[in-house]
């Protein structure tokens, strides 16, 4: 499905776990790795031979060195550049490249990580975000959190090509809530709650046929709880958690909460938000 890894790099850990993450896709994708200098370019070709650029293109290229020694065969590029990273990197979210950063920039926790600022814009594009211990346990399926919207429908799309691509199961998640303004005094509950429960389950069985649909072999599990709860607790094992981001406007969509940019801030292993890919 994707053309083109393209991969944000400042010699940090978690950078480097992103790149090792990205490199060992079992794809013929190409990798870009890029690194983004703060601050301004400058028209001086002396202190662009003198500044903070070259050397940082210098570790960039040994860097690139080492991963094809690694990873024999795979095409690595890498580019050097003036900027902020976000805007950078947001101009490879044109549907057919998967960005992947590390799970935090900064090194500490904050709720408007790279990742977060990426997946929160609007467009096409999809952003993986990978915790620095991803490695730390074995991982298995690919999970897919599914509602039943056009967004959750593309991020199917992506979950059955990395299944098919890495040979994992593949598993489509389906979260619900009883909402808090049912009174649970009421005779009529059990019986509300259990004609949701069905019509979620035709929320599930849906996504499973459209999965299937596309080649996939997936099995379907309809969870109570939060999704982005439920889905950060199957990102303990799963090789990656791909959801959809509902682009409502990024800022906006943030500042009111989502899903994506929750599972974001509490998965411990790969995710993948999808936005509007065909």
């Amino acid at each position: 499905m994707f053309t083109q890894i393209v991969v944000g790099w400042d010699g940090s850990p978690n950078a480097e776990a992103a790149l090792e993450w990205a490199a060992a896709r079992d794809d013929a994708a190409p990798l870009l790795i890029v690194h983004t200098v703060p601050g301004a370019d400058t028209s001086s070709e002396y202190l662009r031979a003198t500044g903070d650029l070259p050397e940082a293109r210098v570790e960039l290229i040994d860097r690139a060195a080492r991963l094809r020694v690694e990873h024999p065969g795979r095409s690595v590029d890498t580019l050097t550049v003036h900027g902020r990273a976000d805007k950078e990197l947001a101009t490879y979210l044109d549907g057919s490249a998967l960005v992947v950063v590390g799970g935090s920039q900064s090194g500490h926790e904050t709720a408007w990580t790279l990742g977060a600022r990426l997946a929160g814009r609007r467009g096409r594009g999809a952003v993986a975000v990978v915790p620095p211990d991803w490695e730390a346990v074995e991982r298995r399926a690919v999970v897919v959190g599914v509602d039943g919207s056009d967004e959750a429908r593309a991020a199917i799309r992506v979950g059955v090509d990395e299944a098919a691509r890495s040979g994992r199961p593949l598993e489509l998640v389906h979260a619900w809530v009883v909402p808090t303004s049912w009174n649970s005094a009421y005779v009529e509950y059990l019986g509300d709650v259990a004609l949701m429960e069905e019509m979620r389950r035709d929320v599930l069985d849906e996504a499973v046929e459209f999965a299937r649909s596309l080649g996939g072999a997936p099995s379907g599990r309809l969870e109570r709880g939060s999704a982005a709860a439920v889905l950060a607790e199957y990102s303990d094992t799963a090789a990656v958690v791909v959801v959809g981001s509902h682009t409502a406007g990024g800022m906006a969509r943030f500042l009111l909460g989502s899903v994506s940019h929750d599972l974001l801030l509490s998965a411990a292993g790969p995710v993948i938000v999808v936005s509007d890919v065909g």
